[in-house]
């Protein structure tokens, strides 16, 4: 049965439900739904009720201001905002529909290339300087307070560099912070882009806001990892081609970020991977402490 909210923005929007079309959940809780604008154009129904929480509230207002405010002059492409409700009962988005996502296992380089490019794009747009583009930082507080109960549960046995990745968390922190801060978009894997006319198109903007540029490349390879996909370097040559630096500082902070995310955070989604990706996850973690580890012991030799 629909929400009091998603038939309050039915009525408002003036759209119909399709039929047979499945109410999708995204990340943060929030209902989409597919519908038909009065014209017939193809939109999706956003909707998070006040009742779910408020942090999926407050992540629903502020992926509302990035389409109200920043989408227009961003330097990516985005659903286009057709209408939106933000009353008591909650926050509505109607979105027109940019496409479908692709399965990252039929992505080709030249997709990777082109996604390093835009997210090169965005990440060199000026930062915001209206409202509040601060955002909670799971990694950053995982880092801090670890859950080491739940982390050495998981990878006591999988992975037998983990003592020394927990008692070396403060040098992971100075790696994946060693490059300026950005504008990210803060869930950035292959279910939330879709391509258009040859170009990506960005969605689901709800962790949008300031944070450091690997986060948005090692969550791409984060997500890829349980389905056997590893990202190539397409991705990144199509990121350093158009965002010039340090390459290797860009290199060394990405690897600690993944590093760190499937350490420190991964653990709790592993029920919803099957033993295969799970088993892909391991390797993928112990090639990279091999390699940061390695690397952290050859700075310190120098």
């Amino acid at each position: 049965m629909p929400s009091e909210l998603v038939e309050l923005a039915l009525r408002e929007f003036r759209v119909v439900a399709e039929r047979c079309a499945a109410r999708v959940e995204s990340r943060s809780g929030a209902g989409v739904h597919a519908v038909r604008t009065i014209n017939g154009e193809a939109a999706y129904l956003k909707a998070t009720p006040a009742t779910l929480s408020a942090q999926a509230l407050a992540a629903a207002r502020r992926e509302l201001r990035f389409y109200r405010y920043l989408a227009p002059t961003a330097p990516v492409c985005t659903p286009r905002l057709l209408d939106f409700l933000d009353t008591e009962e909650g926050v509505a988005v109607l979105l027109a529909a940019a496409g479908r996502p692709q399965d990252a296992t039929s992505w080709t380089p030249g997709m990777w290339t082109s996604l390093g490019r835009h997210l090169a794009a965005l990440h060199s747009m000026p930062l915001p300087t209206a409202g509040d583009w601060n955002r909670p930082d799971a990694l950053l507080q995982a880092l801090a307070t670890p859950n080491l109960t739940e982390i050495t549960a998981f990878w006591a046995a999988p992975l037998p560099q983990l003592s020394e990745l927990i008692a070396r968390r403060a040098e992971l922190r100075e790696q994946i912070s060693a490059l300026p801060p950005v504008f990210v978009h803060g869930d950035c894997h292959t279910d939330n882009i879709v391509h258009a006319a040859g170009s990506p198109v960005f969605c689901d903007w709800q962790s949008a806001g300031v944070g450091r540029p690997v986060s948005d490349l090692a969550f791409l390879s984060v997500r890829a990892t349980p389905s056997g996909t590893v990202v190539p370097r397409a991705l990144i040559d199509g990121y350093s081609d158009h965002r010039p630096g340090d390459r290797s500082l860009l290199e060394r902070a990405l690897v600690a970020e993944v590093l760190a995310v499937l350490v420190f955070l991964w653990p709790p989604y592993a029920a919803f991977n099957s033993p295969t990706g799970i088993a892909r996850v391991h390797f993928r973690a112990r090639e990279l402490a091999a390699r940061h580890l390695g690397g952290a012991a050859t700075e310190r030799g120098r």
